[in-house]
């Protein structure tokens, strides 16, 4: 009976060693440490991850982080760790075009707020100078219309659907307007309505935020200007809305023009987790490999359901997945071969770990309003 025990036990031995990455893992079960979601090194990391993902994103506006929902991390050989991260997020002011850093972007009024949650693989060796973002995943959504209109009724409600035509019309208004005071010799054109809120002023109106480009004009004819071309690039974003019930008719708001080349915010963070500048900045190191990753936009879940004061509260959820492998034991995550590791130093990527949160997690929100914490 012994004799047949120890075979069994060679047998799933062998079986674990056979299917384990060269030179890495060789426990069925690796150790994933649960630090906590205020530590100032996970908040450091999540930072980062951020910035990478904002950095990767072509439409929307800039995440905000609001708190550390939850993380786990993995050591690996040498000085590096891969972090496996929960984020809750807002949206900002600033659209990811304007390549700002999130830190320096502040979130708008409540009423008009995204959130939602990022996941994210990050692979951080500071000693070898390498922040590496393989993969992120995010899901976002507006606040619950139903709760606004108990909070505030008469607050601007944000709409998905762009087909009233008033709303273009508010568009060209403000378009007019600011092509007959602009000095630049350009003309501006709609490239996209990216945000629309609408509220009641004697009817209904809209604000109106919008990506906008932009066409040369002849000098000695100002009135002549070109169409933009078919490849035409948004060189700014602008806000603006109309009261038509004034008299005259007041068009305001506001352009935003992004920098040819922007640069990076300087970091703040902690002596001992500080990134050395050739690190931190893009602009000296090779263009990396982009990151696996997508932005998904839920609808607000209180959107058609029966008006009843006794019907329970919407369940909200915010199922943004993301990994890497399947592989119980992990894979080794290649990464771009500018970053010179040797084989045996290449971490391993697990699966994104499910289920319960750590014991110190979800860390302290910097906006703990409920309308915008996921749960």
């Amino acid at each position: 009976m012994i004799l047949i025990l120890s075979l069994g036990l060679l047998i799933l031995l062998h079986g674990a060693s056979s299917t384990s990455p060269p030179g890495q893992i060789l426990q069925t079960h690796p150790l994933l440490l649960e630090p906590s979601c205020n530590d100032s090194r996970v908040l450091s990391m999540a930072g980062f991850a951020l910035e990478k993902i904002n950095e990767d994103r072509k439409e929307g506006y800039i995440f905000r982080l609001n708190r550390v929902a939850d993380v786990r991390e993995h050591h690996q050989a040498g000085s590096g760790s891969v972090y496996y991260l929960t984020l809750d997020v807002v949206d900002t002011n600033c659209h990811v075009l304007s390549k700002k850093n999130w830190k320096d972007c502040e979130i708008g009024k409540f009423f008009k707020s995204i959130y939602g949650q990022c996941k994210a693989i990050f692979y951080s060796n500071l000693p070898r100078r390498i922040l590496y973002l393989p993969a992120y995943n995010c899901t976002i959504r507006p606040v619950s219309r139903r709760e606004l209109a108990t909070l505030c009724p008469d607050c601007p409600v944000y709409i998905t659907n762009f087909s009233d035509p008033r709303i273009f019309q508010t568009v060209s208004e403000f378009l007019e307007k600011i092509n007959k005071e602009t000095t630049v010799g350009k003309k501006f054109h709609l490239f996209k309505v990216t945000k629309v809120l609408t509220y009641w002023v004697m009817g209904p109106s809209y604000s109106v935020e919008f990506l906008v480009t932009e066409s040369p004009c002849n000098e000695s004819l100002p009135d002549q200007c070109l169409q933009p071309p078919a490849d035409a690039q948004p060189v700014g974003i602008c806000a603006g809305s109309v009261n038509r019930k004034a008299l005259p008719k007041y068009v305001f708001g506001t352009c935003e023009f992004f920098q040819s080349q922007p640069t990076s915010a300087p970091e703040s963070y902690s002596p001992e987790h500080q990134v050395p500048q050739k690190m931190a900045s893009s602009t000296d190191a090779p263009p990396l490999e982009g990151p696996k990753g997508s932005v998904q936009f839920l609808p607000d879940p209180s959107v058609g359901k029966i008006e009843d004061d006794k019907e329970k509260k919407p369940n909200v959820t915010f199922p943004a997945h993301v990994s890497l492998t399947t592989e119980p034991l992990g894979e080794v995550l290649h990464l771009p071969s500018h970053f010179l590791l040797e084989k045996e130093e290449l971490p391993i990527v697990l699966p994104f770990p499910e289920g319960s949160r750590s014991n110190e997690c979800p860390g302290p929100a910097e906006h703990p309003n409920s309308l915008i914490l996921p749960p």
